[in-house]
């Protein structure tokens, strides 16, 4: 019942005013109660914002909040988590079956999640890490590793929830939803970071570039970029953002692959935090 409802919602162009929405200001001031509200039910830690709370009057503004510098210290090992959220899957990819695991018994292929246009040589041998953000989690998406941004990729797609009840009733999720791919390579490996929309994401955006850009209206066809000068992201840095909660997959080489923390491979969730240490 409830993914026939699901299915028939027009879940793109709600998506899309929600954004709006989230960002508007109302008589009264009912945005700024719609945002202490939210901040109270969620328990949402305001001290680590850049600003006091009043520079952020809606609760669209507060979603993109940046850090304060220094808020997050950026552990020393080669791989980081780019966001806060929880990890849901992992593993390495099998020799000959780059397959990544939604849930038990639902399974999806790198070759669909990436779309058309990468070469994914360097990925097989490797393996991935998926991180769901919830709506209360901080919304920004940092770069886990130091490297250069060799490529990017949009695919349009549907925005289905990626809520629990989604991830385990709704096959391929992550493959149909739409997506902007950023591939980084730099001395310890490379790794694609998959930003996968969902419904009631206003946008997804990039720091670096601001002419690829999540549910927009009209939507954008499926494209790359490749950077017409060099991007280099420190580990840490700033990458891009979900206006709401989402999901964040990493898909490491095989090299960056094998320094995971086999603690972060073993069955559970666990929750991180961006700048967290993934690897020993």
């Amino acid at each position: 019942m409830l993914y026939r409802l699901l299915h028939i919602l027009p879940k793109n162009l709600l998506s899309y005013f929600v954004g709006i929405l989230t960002h508007a200001r109302y008589p009264f001031g009912l945005h700024i109660v719609l945002r202490n509200w939210f901040i109270r039910q969620y328990r949402i830690e305001t001290a680590e914002a850049e600003h006091p709370l009043e520079h952020y009057p809606t609760m669209g503004d507060f979603f993109v909040r940046r850090l304060k510098p220094g808020a997050r210290p950026i552990a020393s090992t080669s791989l980081v988590s780019p966001v806060d959220g929880t990890l849901t899957q992992g593993g390495h990819f099998q020799p000959g079956n780059a397959v990544l695991t939604q849930i038990k018994d639902l399974d999806y292929s790198l070759r669909d999640l990436a779309g058309p246009g990468w070469n994914l040589e360097d990925y097989l041998q490797g393996g991935f890490l998926t991180i769901y953000l919830a709506p209360y989690n901080y919304h920004r998406i940092h770069s886990p590793i130091d490297g250069q941004v060799t490529q990017v990729s949009y695919t349009p797609g549907a925005l289905w929830p990626v809520n629990t009840w989604s991830v385990g009733h709704i096959p391929g999720l992550f493959v149909v939803n739409e997506r902007i791919t950023v591939e980084l390579s730099g001395p310890a490996g490379k790794a694609l970071i998959v930003m996968v929309g969902a419904t009631n994401v206003g946008r997804i955006t990039l720091d670096f570039h601001s002419g690829m850009e999540g549910n927009k209206l009209p939507r954008p066809k499926a494209g790359h970029w490749h950077p017409p000068q060099t991007i280099h992201l420190g580990k840490g840095q700033g990458l891009g953002c979900f206006e709401l909660g989402s999901t964040v997959i990493l898909i490491l080489s095989k090299d960056l692959m094998q320094k995971v923390d086999q603690g972060f491979l073993a069955a559970g969730t666990k929750i991180v935090r961006m700048g967290q240490g993934l690897a020993p």
